[in-house]
């Protein structure tokens, strides 16, 4: 498919305007193509979304999920055709929601991923980790709801923010921003941690909490990560402005 010039040019002056600097044609080009592949995804999630809920209505209580490729919303594996569940909190593979029937986890954890931490946000966000995070739990100073498999190996440990309301502050808090970087010369995207541009406003909201306290041990000590990832370039109508 190719894009009238007049099209080009509207979505050139829009870019412009909101970015406050010149696109190049190729640029705006790209842009047009980005956000044609968008509209097909978005057609194509509507409509499963739609097919969802009519059969939702047919059954309320919930089906065993019957589409390949898709993943559970708590734990993120694979959700089997055949081997998941979806009912009015969403997808779930059957070992999340054998949890929710045993009352292990509510099933809104399904739907609001900012009611609770998983053990690599707790990583990622405060370098609380291995023998710290043990000794935090052993201390109470943080709760876990622990999910297990068929063979009651551990499948996932989420730690609600409801079970930890004087110790974890909304995740909201803790996003990345991203930033420019030179790597070999080269200007890449990527982002940075919380921590890394926290003001003195934040530090004073999270006085509040009892993370606090771990923090000035788990910060104290090396933040070990996997590197960060970096993007040579992000199409406009994805970046923020």
């Amino acid at each position: 498919m190719e894009f009238s010039e007049e099209k080009i040019k509207n979505i050139k002056n829009i870019l412009e305007k909101d970015h406050g600097r010149e696109f190049t044609w190729e640029e705006a080009k790209n842009a047009m193509w980005d956000i044609e592949r968008l509209a097909h995804i978005m057609v194509e999630v509507g409509m499963e979304e739609q097919r969802r809920q009519e059969l939702l209505k047919e059954n309320p209580k919930g089906f065993s999920f019957d589409r390949k490729g898709y993943s559970c919303q708590i734990c993120g594996g694979s959700a089997p055709e055949g081997n998941s569940w979806f009912d009015k909190y969403g997808l779930k593979c059957m070992t999340c929601q054998k949890a929710i029937n045993a009352k292990v986890i509510p099933g809104s954890v399904a739907k609001n991923e900012q009611s609770w931490y998983s053990k690599h946000e707790l990583a990622s966000y405060f370098n609380i980790k291995g023998a710290d995070l043990n000794k935090y739990i052993k201390q109470s100073i943080l709760k876990s709801r622990i999910i297990k498999d068929e063979k009651e190996k551990l499948h996932l440990q989420l730690f609600l923010i409801s079970d930890n309301k004087d110790v974890l502050p909304p995740k909201k808090l803790f996003k990345p921003r991203n930033v420019k970087v030179k790597h070999n010369g080269e200007e890449y995207s990527t982002t940075e941690p919380w921590y890394e541009f926290a003001d003195i406003n934040l530090l004073k909201r999270l006085q509040k909490y009892k993370i606090i306290e771990c923090l000035k041990e788990t910060f104290a000590k090396p933040i070990e990560g996997e590197g960060r990832l970096l993007v040579k370039q992000i199409s406009p109508i994805f970046r923020p402005k």
